[in-house]
């Protein structure tokens, strides 16, 4: 099965408000999170990443999964 196949259907589950899969999907994008707030003074990376992942599960949520089909 392919990555994006999987996190299609990690997706389609969290838009059925699955709080679980959400986590999953997050902790999928976490080395990217982390990567990211390297770029910032180490004073500001934890109320960063919690904007980041706050803003994260907003896009899980709008983003309209039968775009591409």
């Amino acid at each position: 099965m392919s990555n994006s196949y999987k996190l299609y259907e990690l997706l389609s589950e969290a838009k059925a408000n699955n709080p679980t899969v959400v986590l999953e999907i997050i902790k999928k994008f976490e080395p990217k999170i982390k990567k990211s707030l390297r770029q910032t003074s180490v004073q500001n990376r934890e109320d960063l990443r919690q904007e980041l992942v706050t803003k994260f599960i907003e896009v899980l949520y709008s983003y309209d999964i039968n775009i591409n089909k």
